[in-house]
């Protein structure tokens, strides 16, 4: 880990708390573990390092669901409003087997990942992979140095519908591999029906699109709209999402190019 060398875990059990910072601690080599009982005291220390100005800023939050005084839920919708100096990676540990929780975490930007407690050794080497992808090896900076912005938008229908579930994975996914490429944007779904923007290096938005064509979760790929940009739309989110219905969704790739290009 790089810059703070923080993580907390936010887990109001203190046997699975400890156990989980065991882990973590063993695998870190460095870096510090903070351990908070709910998201309320997590808040708090998080909102006091901010207010003071200092870098004491955790890259990785391990965050429970079901606390006291404020549980995850509360946590997340708290912290989506702090102006936060670095990407900060969440991820859901859990004794959840609710497939509505999992597409709920989904929903949250912030959300990278999703783990079941009790945490296992391979569960921890997947959460360290998450975390440097999420924050990336230059975290602070929003595209390739000296490279000029660059957006693609594409429409494409899935071979299989996919289900909330599937999306909820498939976002926690590409936010992680986003975020470590300074790519921003936006996806819509609309029963098969997909449309992503992407924006950041032309380099990077090629090599995404690229692989999506060659993708066969994907047929009938079509660029709508491709070319530099002066600024970012989208720049907070590594990748937003909202499932449309098909008229809406429709219209709106017909008015982004009522005569798309295909591949």
């Amino acid at each position: 880990m790089n810059r703070s060398e923080l993580v907390y875990v936010i887990e109001d059990d203190s046997t699975t708390a400890t156990i989980t910072r065991i882990l973590l601690e063993k695998n870190l080599h460095s870096g510090r573990v903070q351990l908070y009982a709910n998201g309320q005291q997590a808040f708090n220390q998080l909102a006091a390092a901010l207010s003071k100005g200092t870098d004491d800023v955790p890259d990785l939050i391990l965050l429970d669901l079901n606390m006291p005084l404020m549980d995850g839920w509360e946590f997340l919708d708290a912290f989506s409003r702090l102006p936060l100096p670095h990407p900060v990676c969440v991820l859901v540990l859990t004794s959840s087997i609710n497939p509505e929780d999992r597409i709920k975490a989904a929903s949250y930007q912030s959300v990278a990942g999703y783990f079941a407690k009790p945490l296992e050794l391979s569960s921890v080497m997947q959460i360290l992979r998450l975390r440097r992808a999420a924050s990336g090896p230059e975290p602070r900076k929003p595209n390739v140095a000296g490279a000029p912005l660059h957006h693609l938008v594409y429409q494409s229908h899935a071979t299989t519908p996919l289900d909330e579930l599937e999306l909820a994975r498939l976002l926690t996914q590409s936010r992680a591999y986003n975020a470590a490429h300074g790519l921003t944007g936006l996806l819509l779904y609309s029963q098969g029906s997909i449309m992503q923007l992407l924006e950041g290096s032309e380099a990077h938005v090629d090599a995404v699109f690229a692989r999506i064509a060659r993708d066969p979760r994907h047929t009938r790929v079509v660029k709508l709209a491709d070319g530099p940009v002066s600024h970012r739309l989208f720049a907070q989110w590594s990748m937003g999402f909202q499932t449309i219905n098909p008229f809406d969704f429709a219209q709106l790739t017909g008015y982004i190019s009522p005569n798309p290009i295909g591949l």
